[in-house]
C-alpha cells in the first residue's frame, strides 16, 4: 500500500483497530498508525515513552484508550497517544539471558536485559524485607547479553552488549575495560586472519 518499512526487528508486529478496519498499529522502534488502510503512516506519540515497541492492547469500547508494552515497561493512553501513565509499580523485565556466580554465603544473579543495562545482584540476604532493588549493581550498559563472572573471584565480571562490545567490570573499583577484539595493527578488518584474530582475543573472555 505504501514504502513503508521498519528494520527488521524481532517485535515487529501489526495491530489492528477492533473498530475502524482502515486503521492499523505497526509495532517497532517508533510505533507507527495509518488511518488509511497503509497508504501514509506516522508515529504515535511517544511523550515520555520508551522506545521499541512490542505489544499492544486496544480497548474495543473506547479505542483511544490502549497499552503499549515494549522495552521501558507497560504504558497506558486515555487519548490516543497524546499522554502515557507508566505502570511503575510493575516490577518487570526482559532478560536476554541469566548468569550465577561461586560468591558466599549467597551467590549473586546477573541478567543482561533489553535495552536497559546488564545487572547483578544478591540471590538472597539476611533481611527480612528480602532483596531490594538496591542492591543490583549495573555492570554494563545497552542491551545487556550474556554475562560471565570469574570463578574463582565472584569480583569480576565480564559483560557485553550490542554490536560485539564486550566489558571487565571489577566491582571493588568499578573499573570497566572495554575488552571487545580488535584488528591488529594495519590488519584488514574483513580479512580471514582479521577474524582468527579475533576469535583468538575473545577466548580469555568467553
Amino acid at each position: 500500500m505504501s514504502d513503508h518499512h521498519s528494520s527488521g526487528q524481532y517485535y515487529n508486529e501489526i495491530y489492528c483497530d477492533p473498530v475502524d478496519v482502515d486503521k492499523v498499529y505497526s509495532m517497532e522502534t517508533r510505533a507507527k498508525v495509518t488511518t488509511d488502510g497503509g497508504k501514509t503512516w506516522n508515529s504515535i506519540g511517544n511523550e515520555s515513552r520508551h522506545v521499541d515497541d512490542h505489544a499492544m492492547w486496544i480497548d474495543p469500547d473506547d479505542t483511544k484508550h490502549f497499552l503499549i508494552g515494549g522495552d521501558g515497561g507497560v504504558y497506558e493512553s486515555f487519548d490516543g497517544g497524546k499522554n502515557y501513565i507508566f505502570k511503575s509499580n510493575l516490577p518487570v523485565t526482559q532478560f536476554y539471558r541469566v548468569a550465577v556466580d561461586n560468591d558466599k554465603p549467597f551467590y549473586n544473579v546477573y541478567g543482561g536485559t533489553q535495552d536497559n543495562n546488564s545487572f547483578g545482584g544478591p540471590s538472597q540476604n539476611l533481611s527480612s524485607a528480602g532483596v531490594t532493588a538496591g542492591e543490583f549493581i549495573v555492570t554494563a550498559g545497552g542491551d545487556g547479553f550474556w554475562q560471565a563472572i570469574d570463578p574463582t573471584d565472584p569480583n569480576i565480571v565480564y559483560s557485553e552488549w550490542q554490536y560485539g562490545n564486550s566489558v571487565r567490570f571489577d566491582k571493588k573499583s568499578g573499573e570497566r575495560i572495554n575488552i571487545k577484539p580488535q584488528p591488529a595493527k594495519d590488519e584488514d578488518v574483513g580479512s580471514p586472519q582479521s577474524a582468527v584474530h579475533s576469535r583468538q582475543s575473545a577466548a580469555p573472555f568467553m
